[in-house]
């Protein structure tokens, strides 16, 4: 059976059908940042497939020209990783048999000696070939957005630091105007077992959102903050500060986040 596209009249006019697709897909209610499952739904054709990714690129691509980083950047470098994955399995497995279906849960090519699903291996590494590379180019314009943005970022310490940094506050302002967005967290640090391995977690908890001066230095928010949180006395505190009006919950908290990690690591 043809593509349906192919019956549409769309050949040769790639950014109509993106557009066709991408309506689509909003019509027909699929998550918007889980595309995974278009490998096996539908028409098995490598180029259809294609399409329906590039509508779904669109989308997060439109939140990256709003300066919403997150969560499109980790969904796009999670595909990335899972599709590389299949490809390894296609490639390490071929000796097995033909590929007869996907485990999606477990990024497993399901193979038998012999069967019916002659031309699947076939399908899925043309799909892989043709996905790759627009997940890519997708994944360094989330990235260079995300350098621009952490380049202009201003993160510091905010007072003396106790010698224990597994409590305290993380600072958050936005803008140049007399009036700048705050946002104030309590993170609490520690270590979890995953795998036989130690991995540092951190938990966050908004305590104050407010409007504050441009003139109102961090030392005074941290002050006002431990006078109204009496439990913890001597907090570790950071500021992250940027101009720019990005999206604190998008953008900047993710990026002051990962900032925040790594100080927390050097302790």
């Amino acid at each position: 059976m043809l593509p349906k596209f192919r019956r549409k009249g769309f050949v040769g006019n790639k950014q109509a059908f993106v557009y066709y697709i991408q309506g689509m897909v909003e019509n027909a209610g699929m998550r918007q940042h889980d595309p995974l499952p278009w490998i096996t739904e539908g028409v098995l054709d490598a180029e259809y497939k294609e399409y329906l990714l590039l509508a779904w690129l669109q989308k997060l691509k439109a939140e990256f020209r709003n300066t919403r980083l997150y969560p499109a950047l980790t969904d796009l470098i999670r595909k990335h990783k899972e599709l590389g994955q299949l490809q390894a399995e296609l490639v390490a497995g071929k000796e097995r048999g033909e590929a007869v279906g996907l485990d999606l849960k477990r990024l497993r090519v399901l193979r038998q000696a012999a069967g019916d699903h002659v031309g699947l291996d076939d399908y899925l590494d043309n799909l892989i070939q043709r996905a790759l590379p627009h997940l890519s180019l997708a994944i360094e314009e989330g990235k260079t957005l995300y350098d621009l943005i952490e380049n202009q970022l201003r993160f510091t310490p905010v007072g003396i630091q106790p010698l224990r940094m597994e409590e305290g506050y993380l600072i958050l302002t936005i803008g140049q105007s007399k009036g700048r967005s705050l946002r104030a967290y309590r993170f609490h640090k520690s270590r979890i077992l995953r795998g036989g391995e130690a991995y540092l977690q951190l938990q966050l908890e908004c305590v104050e959102e407010r409007t504050a001066s441009r003139y109102e230095p961090a030392e005074s928010i941290k002050w006002s903050l431990i006078g109204r949180h009496r439990d913890l006395p001597q907090p570790a505190t950071f500021h992250a500060h940027v101009d720019w009006a990005v999206p604190l919950q998008h953008t900047l908290l993710p990026i002051a986040r990962r900032r925040l990690l790594q100080e927390l690591t050097q302790a």
